[in-house]
């Protein structure tokens, strides 16, 4: 069974890469905004009927780039069970990664429609986390808990991609200490409220 669904796996891997290096290629000639499903379908040298059988709009395309991106390569948000009933919410970030993929990120990240949808995916990630904590918080500390790790996780993303945009003023050291530094502290009366750690991945 493996083998027989490898085969029409490896040809769709290998479409969408064509069609997504169209994109790519394009975006060097022409602003994302000009760019249509016409032109990448010519560039990719595929059919319209194939582009659409994978993707709704050529903003599909990027995204799904991105999304796989983020949650393979660049991001891991994790729960890291301490004594008792302590936790944290480990929320790493690869900037080696990003810094080797550069200029193509910044490209794509510059699209406007693109970063509210990344947003919006880290968002229900986000609420999707915390539900683990739900049966070892009280109503208050449920709500509480969501608010804070919304407030943490997306506000450490907005400004990790805005000083990746700015080509990283800031030595990463002073920035993940800053990012630490700037979170929630855990209040004494919610002490099973899990804290948010940021840091470099497999630094």
């Amino acid at each position: 069974m493996s083998q027989t669904m490898s085969v029409p796996n490896r040809q769709v891997q290998r479409t969408k890469g064509w069609i997504f290096e169209a994109v790519m290629r394009l975006m060097k000639e022409k602003p994302y905004h000009k760019i249509t499903v016409s032109d990448i379908t010519e560039r990719a040298g595929i059919a319209r009927q194939t582009f659409y059988r994978y993707y709704a709009g050529k903003d599909e395309v990027i995204f799904e780039y991105l999304a796989n991106t983020l949650k393979t390569d660049a991001l891991k948000i994790e729960n890291s069970a301490k004594t008792g009933r302590q936790n944290s919410i480990i929320f790493s970030f690869n900037y080696k990664y990003m810094i080797k993929y550069r200029d193509n990120l910044k490209k794509l990240l510059s699209i406007p429609q693109l970063e509210s949808r990344i947003f919006s995916e880290i968002n229900d990630f986000t609420v999707s986390l915390f539900e683990k904590f739900k049966d070892v918080l009280t109503a208050e500390e449920y709500h509480i808990c969501r608010y804070k790790l919304v407030y943490q996780i997306t506000g450490s993303l907005r400004v990790l991609f805005d000083w990746f945009m700015q080509d990283m003023p800031l030595p990463e050291d002073k920035l993940f200490s800053m990012l630490n530094a700037m979170n929630i502290p855990k209040a004494a009366q919610y002490r099973n409220i899990p804290n948010i750690v940021v840091r470099a991945k497999n630094a």
